[in-house]
């Protein structure tokens, strides 16, 4: 793995920065083979491959098919019709063709145009959930992207810890070859090497957990060695009201109010059939009329009165779904309207105790590490002060490194509620 050393003095990984966006257009071939991972092309690869965005896929195609089927009048139906009537007033055998007849259903209650209507509501509210799927496999990318770049920080911070406490130990064992160190702290310094692999074995094993959960998600071979860009301070949060403006065209918001006006036109569907469709019968007869055989035309038309059945219930039961889709779309808004507001100001606590953590604690302790190590190889600081000092610096900057990963959990926890897309640059402003 190529790397860098950071102002801290730690390993890094040389990997482009955050923000760099694939085109859309690269194919999944291109991606299976590259090393190096943003954030982007990670959700980008998975939204190629992920079920779930075919699954919406698949039910935005059904809704489509619902509504071309919604616009179509019901079929006729024709009456063909061939018996030995008239052979036999003749005093003959055979047979004739006697009644043709042909009937055709006339919606002219408005059903077709309701059921158009709501099935046209319900495809809109599938493109919308489909846009909410997308954004929700960001966030899942962006919670296993994230995971392993803190494993991978963890792991070259506890290689740079072992290299340390080997140089310590070797010239420990210069001192006490030359008198100059107890056995007593021989063995100190032999533990701080001891716990520092102990450190870096853990760190590996932690590594190639989280490395073997992005390779399933992202679908890469298991000798693939992704390489993520290094863990570093976010950037500027921006306003809560940019946020919320943003969040008003949330795509849950767009899929709930479409399920409302659904359910909307699914009461006067059914309010429509309170009276079934008239059905136009034209009708052709052959007869033998007073010894001659005669031919007639005619028009009907069949007409079913709700006696019994006038779908009250079917009424009642539409008019139900209308509150229930109703109180389902205040709920949502009232919940991600709430979590905005408590993510954000996490988000913002995050920032700013990570960039305190690093001036008041971090630095600091870095500072003191370097001098004490210093001091001890001059003789000049007991061994003790060089253990707390060793202890101190590396597990602030491993805590760093959790305030870091933390905060840009929670940025894609924003993302989630506020309804932006990392991807959709128009969309994003986190």
């Amino acid at each position: 793995m190529l790397t860098v050393i950071n102002r801290h003095g730690f390993k890094q990984s040389l990997i482009p920065l955050l923000g760099i966006i694939l085109c859309s257009g690269v194919p999944v071939t291109a991606f299976s083979q590259q090393n190096n991972w943003t954030l982007e092309s990670s959700i980008e690869r998975v939204i190629d491959i992920s079920p779930e965005i075919q699954g919406a896929v698949a039910s935005i195609s059904a809704k489509q098919g619902a509504l071309t089927q919604a616009g179509v009048w019901p079929n006729p139906q024709i009456e063909l019709r061939v018996d030995n009537k008239i052979s036999k007033d003749k005093g003959s055998n055979g047979a004739d063709f006697t009644q043709f007849t042909y009937s055709q259903p006339l919606p002219i209650s408005g059903r077709i145009g309701y059921q158009q209507a709501a099935a046209e509501s319900e495809l809109n509210a599938a493109q919308a959930q489909h846009a909410y799927q997308r954004i929700v496999i960001e966030s899942q990318v962006a919670q296993r992207y994230h995971h392993l770049q803190l494993a991978s920080e963890r792991m070259l911070l506890a290689e740079q810890r072992l290299e340390l406490a080997q140089k310590l130990q070797n010239i420990g064992q210069r001192r006490a070859q030359a008198g100059e160190l107890s056995h007593l702290e021989k063995l100190r310094l032999d533990l701080i090497r001891e716990s520092a692999q102990q450190i870096l074995d853990k760190s590996k094993g932690s590594y190639n957990e989280a490395l073997a959960t992005f390779r399933s998600y992202l679908n890469l071979s298991p000798e693939s060695q992704p390489e993520l860009q290094s863990l570093k301070p976010f950037d500027s949060i921006p306003s809560l009201q940019s946020l919320q403006e943003q969040q008003s065209q949330h795509a849950l918001f767009q899929a709930s109010q479409y399920q409302v006006d659904a359910a909307r036109y699914h009461v006067d569907l059914a309010k429509s059939e309170r009276l079934p469709d008239p059905t136009l019968r034209l009708f052709y007869d052959r007869d033998l009329l007073n010894g001659r055989q005669q031919s007639a035309l005619g028009i009907g038309i069949d007409i079913t009165i709700p006696l019994w059945d006038n779908k009250k219930g079917s009424i009642k039961e539409s008019q139900a779904r209308v509150i229930e889709s109703q109180m389902d779309r205040q709920i949502i808004i009232r919940d991600l309207e709430s979590q905005l507001q408590q993510s954000y100001l996490h988000l913002s606590l995050l920032v700013e105790q990570g960039e305190h953590y690093r001036t008041r604690i971090l630095e600091p302790a870095q500072q003191v590490f370097d001098l004490t190590r210093k001091a001890y190889t001059s003789g000049e600081m007991e061994i003790l002060s060089l253990i707390d000092a060793n202890n101190t610096y590396f597990n602030a900057h491993e805590r760093y490194l959790e305030l870091l990963q933390e905060a840009w959990l929670e940025a894609s926890e924003v993302r989630l509620i506020a309804g932006q897309s990392l991807v959709n640059k128009q969309d994003s402003q986190l």
